[in-house]
């Protein structure tokens, strides 16, 4: 598991204006060559496919990412991350574990995403057309936009596609996550909530809707329409300001009293989210990081994608680590047993080096470390 230590949520450091690196470069070829096989199983597993999946693969294993700002920064632990992941995902695909492979890489792809939805200064070359040259179905064209950064372009995707009548269950779930998607961009890119409005409001007289997602897509509505009405802008906040909403915004989702995401509160928590990353961007050794850190920790079950079980692992032991022996320290690692806990569900599924961490992070929340 992670060590470094995390400066902000995804990347801590401002990006000097100029061309893109030719890392991003890179990475987007990789991620463009793989993408038209990775939402069908049999696709990703076909043998006509291997070879290029396979140097796909290779490319994304040993990138150098273009956030990787030196060691201590947010930036460093993310690169960790993603390329452990990677490799992982490297290792299975060689190994005919084909499932497991797409599945890490799909999570990879969520994790660019993130990081893409708050990078003001750099793009991509020529993205426009690599997504064209793709010929991806609309919605996942929409989330390669995103990925690249061509927000517009993916709104007017995702407005089009996401209310269009479907026939088929695995299609109405595809919009469903594709709604998921557009709200992060309208929550932690645009931080618009008229935006979030325009975007929800269709959705709500869909009857073909599972009765759970219209559920949640009601409460959905309810904090959009909060966020409206209180006026509050994250450009226009200090840090601590913007960590106290955020703090209020997790507590009153109930998010603190569960082990379990709390998915009727997702915008609430991409809020949250958000705040807290500004926050640390703006003062990462500011007097409330153990805080966010922590909070950071458990607003990830709901934001983040299964695949990405490991962010908030990330930002808990952080929390741990720069507070040995302290109460926040042990707060977080009570946070992460929780968790460890109730993603394996027994013990005998925990993989045997997780449960290593684990213990020794314990250890180190106790008794400091000594």
């Amino acid at each position: 598991m992670l060590s470094t230590l995390l400066s902000a949520a995804l990347f801590a450091a401002t990006p000097e204006v100029g061309a893109p690196t030719p890392a991003m470069t890179q990475a987007l070829e990789a991620l463009a060559r793989v993408t038209p096989w990775l939402s069908s199983p049999d696709a990703f597993r076909d043998p006509q496919h291997h070879f290029d999946v396979a140097r796909s693969l290779d490319a994304l294993a040993a990138l150098k990412h273009p956030f990787l700002r030196g060691a201590g920064t947010s930036s460093a632990g993310v690169e960790q991350l993603f390329a452990n992941q990677a490799a992982w995902a490297r290792t299975d695909f060689l190994a005919r574990n084909t499932e497991s492979a797409r599945y890490r890489v799909r999570g990879l792809t969520q994790l660019c995403l993130s990081c893409h939805l708050r990078e003001p200064t750099r793009d991509f070359v020529d993205a426009q057309q690599v997504v064209e040259r793709l010929q991806l179905p609309p919605l996942e064209q929409a989330q390669f936009l995103a990925l690249t950064r061509q927000f517009d372009r993916a709104l007017a995707l995702w407005r089009t596609e996401l209310v269009k009548k479907v026939k088929y269950d695995h299609e109405l779930y595809e919009q469903l996550e594709g709604l998921r998607l557009a709200m992060r961009v309208a929550v932690r890119s645009r931080d618009d909530a008229k935006l979030a409005q325009q975007l929800l409001a269709p959705q709500l007289t869909r009857t073909e809707l599972p009765h759970f997602a219209l559920r949640e897509l009601v409460v959905w509505q309810k904090d959009v329409l909060a966020w409206d009405k209180d006026r509050f802008a994250l450009a226009d906040q200090t840090p601590a300001t913007l960590v106290t909403r955020a703090r209020l915004l997790v507590e009153s989702s109930g998010a603190t009293k569960t082990v379990a995401p709390v998915p009727e509160r997702f915008i609430a928590l991409l809020r949250a989210a958000s705040y807290l990353d500004e926050a640390m961007r703006q003062a990462p050794e500011g007097p409330f990081r153990a805080e966010a850190l922590y909070l950071l920790g458990v607003v990830h079950p709901t934001v983040s994608d299964s695949p990405l079980w490991q962010l908030e692992w990330m930002y808990l032991e952080a929390c741990i680590r720069e507070n040995a022996g302290n109460p926040a320290a042990r707060l977080c690692a009570e946070r992460l047993k929780e968790r460890t806990w109730f993603t394996w569900r027994t013990g005998a599924d925990v993989p045997a080096a997780t449960r290593a961490a684990l213990n020794e992070l314990l250890w180190t929340a106790a008794k400091g470390g000594k």
